[in-house]
């Protein structure tokens, strides 16, 4: 290893955290993209660094890359005798500078990105301080050597979605969707401190290297429960089930957000913090299970809410609640190499979506009901190109990177003897198909134009060589595994040198990825005959299931049930301490103070006489009582003190 490359890793963490400073003390101060230029350059330089210390890495001898990790120690956060010592050390590994990669570099094009996006805007200097805060809350959250670091990132990334998601403060929809998320992702965080108490009580530590040589000493059962609040965390950062609910109403947040947050880093969080902690549930069979059974439950969840979805951003958070699922599920059964491939690719077309997406929000002035769309095809094609690639992606069609990633999940299913996983991964990849073609076609095709209006032809440079770039990445991404030539799992051996499972992706299972890619092909040639073919059938398939269509345009009602389960009964508890508590017990002790004030005045009052001889004895009294208090309990005399 390069010993200059190596000095520069502290480098990659704070320089975000310097930009989102620099733009807070002197953004008001400057010309409005001069906070721009600053945010895009302060993440930039975090990917060039870690670019170049990932090249340095894989030029690496053989030997040692696969046995590549570094370890970088920054001071101490806690140091107590003898043996409480919780330091501050950056990991860099395989699996946490691939992370580190995806969130400087998407995320610096998805800055870029936002260059153009949001030049209108009021707070545009805010924006750009608040995407740096949340970078390096996420590089906070990958680069920690202990869970007590990646708790702070993970707390860290929670407030900046928070800010993020509801940056337009002045709508209530996003002021409520921001709490919404920062109340599913406290839950998480209570999770994960809960582990955390459980793995200091049995290791008696809680970095990386300890807790995860100890496993064996520790127990199936506390590595079960371990895992299991472990993955309550993940479960609310990655809105899998059932605290899933905040995400389709985080695209409140301006698209750029939605972008870096929402498809490219934060709910990738979860699926990073169980292959972090493979070692653990490696050991615990019960709680892998428990995740990889929620990942395949979501995936093909989310999938069904997306085919009636109207809303452009909606439609594709719902699809992104299912490609989680996909990476849950792989990490859950071992696959641990196959979900990361998909969190690499999925960032690359996600991003590609939602950017593609912005672009048809910026130039139809905000609107995103894709019923008010139609015919865009002709009216802006680069916009239309690009989210086709990115649609192909998605559905797993050949050459296109999801077709690569999301096959890979589907052998190890059944390589792992998962046979229920598959089948819904499989039903789950023949409705993406469905619904991102549904999507397609009602925005850029299925007649003339629906909107009110002329669409404008605004999209300048900041915002279309990001968007290009991501096209090319999502075509291309996912050859870096292709048969017999796997790049990705010997770069990711050091990370997983200790699994049970195998790591490998360079088998390829033709039989598994021919029938997919069939299933998807039948998800297009249906949204096709339902939205481009004049014909009744679409008005059929409504009559026919309508119960069902409006079970799922209500997302299952997972909303309302909420509502009912805990939002009635809080709203009625508070309300009845509000009545009785606070007014009888909590407004009694002010009502007893001011009764027992109002009392001694009025026994002042009538000892105020005029009359001298009682002004006397109140002094001779008053004497005497203050002898008998320094006699008696300040000298003992009584009790025969000395």
């Amino acid at each position: 290893m390069a010993p200059f490359i190596a000095s520069l890793v502290p480098f990659i963490l704070f320089a975000p955290l310097v930009g989102a400073a620099t733009i807070a003390l002197f953004g008001p101060y400057v010309h409005r993209r001069a906070s721009a230029a600053v945010g895009s350059a302060s993440v930039l330089l975090s990917f060039v660094i870690a670019a170049a210390f990932a090249i340095v890495v894989w030029h690496l001898p053989a030997a040692e890359q696969a046995a590549f990790t570094h370890s970088r120690f920054l001071g101490y956060w806690v140091h107590l005798p003898p043996d409480f010592v919780i330091s501050f050390r950056l990991l860099v590994d395989p699996l946490s500078l691939l992370w580190i990669l995806v969130i400087t570099g998407v995320g610096f094009l998805i800055h870029l990105y936002s260059v153009g996006y949001m030049a209108a805007d009021k707070n545009y200097r805010t924006f750009f301080a608040y995407m740096n805060i949340f970078v390096f809350a996420m590089l906070l959250l990958v680069m920690a050597d202990n869970f007590l670091w990646l708790l702070v990132g993970w707390g860290g990334v929670g407030f900046a979605s928070y800010i993020l998601i509801g940056f337009y403060y002045d709508r209530n929809t996003a002021v409520l969707a921001a709490r919404k998320a920062l109340i599913m992702n406290v839950i998480g965080d209570v999770g994960i401190m809960v582990a955390i108490f459980l793995m200091y009580a049995h290791v008696g530590s809680l970095a990386y290297q300890t807790v995860f040589g100890q496993v064996d000493a520790i127990g199936t059962t506390a590595l079960t429960w371990i895992g299991i609040w472990l993955f309550v965390g993940a479960v609310a950062k990655s809105a899998q089930l059932p605290l899933q609910t905040w995400l389709p109403d985080a695209m409140e947040g301006p698209t750029p957000v939605s972008a870096l947050i929402h498809a490219a880093t934060m709910v990738t969080a979860g699926v990073y913090l169980v292959a972090r902690a493979h070692p653990i549930y490696d050991r615990a069979p019960v709680a892998a299970e428990i995740v990889a059974v929620v990942g395949g439950l979501t995936a093909l969840f989310a999938a069904t809410i997306g085919t009636v979805q109207y809303d452009i951003k909606r439609v594709l958070a719902y699809s992104t609640m299912s490609q989680i699922g996909y990476m849950i599920m792989a990490v859950g059964i071992g696959a641990y190499a196959a979900g990361a491939f998909h969190f690499l690719t999925h960032a690359f077309f996600k991003a590609l979506l939602f950017m593609a997406a912005g672009v048809v929000i910026h130039n139809l002035a905000g609107e995103q009901d894709i019923r008010k769309m139609g015919g865009l095809a002709k009216r802006m094609p680069f916009a239309y190109w690009t989210f086709l690639v990115g649609t192909l992606a998605l559905a797993g069609i050949a050459p296109f990177a999801g077709f690569f990633s999301k096959d890979a999940i589907l052998d190890q299913a059944l390589t792992l003897h998962h046979p229920w996983l598959y089948g819904a991964g499989t039903a789950a990849a023949f409705l993406t198909a469905f619904y991102m073609f549904r999507l397609l076609f009602l925005t850029f095709f299925t007649g003339a134009y629906r909107g009110e209006g002329e669409p404008h032809h605004d999209t300048p440079w900041t915002m279309s060589v990001p968007v290009a770039l991501l096209a090319a990445l999502s075509v291309a991404g996912g050859w870096i595994v292709l048969p017999g030539h796997d790049a990705l799992s010997p770069a990711l051996r050091a990370s997983f040198a200790d699994s049970l499972v195998i790591q490998d992706l360079s088998g390829f299972n033709w039989q598994v990825s021919i029938g997919t890619l069939i299933l998807a092909l039948a998800g297009i040639v249906l949204a096709y005959a339902l939205y481009e073919v004049p014909s009744g059938a679409r008005e059929w398939v409504r009559s026919q299931f309508g119960v069902m269509r409006a079970v799922l345009t209500n997302a299952y009602y997972f909303d309302a049930i909420y509502h009912v389960a805990f939002e009635v009964p809080t709203y009625a508890l508070a309300g009845l301490l509000a009545r009785v508590f606070d007014r009888d017990v909590i407004g009694a002790l002010p009502r007893a103070f001011t009764a027992l004030a109002t009392w001694l005045g009025d026994v002042a009052d009538r000892w105020e006489t005029g009359y001298l001889r009682r002004y006397g004895l109140s002094i001779v009294v008053g004497v005497a009582l203050l002898l008998v208090f320094y006699v008696v309990l300040t000298r003992g005399a009584l009790w025969g003190a000395p």
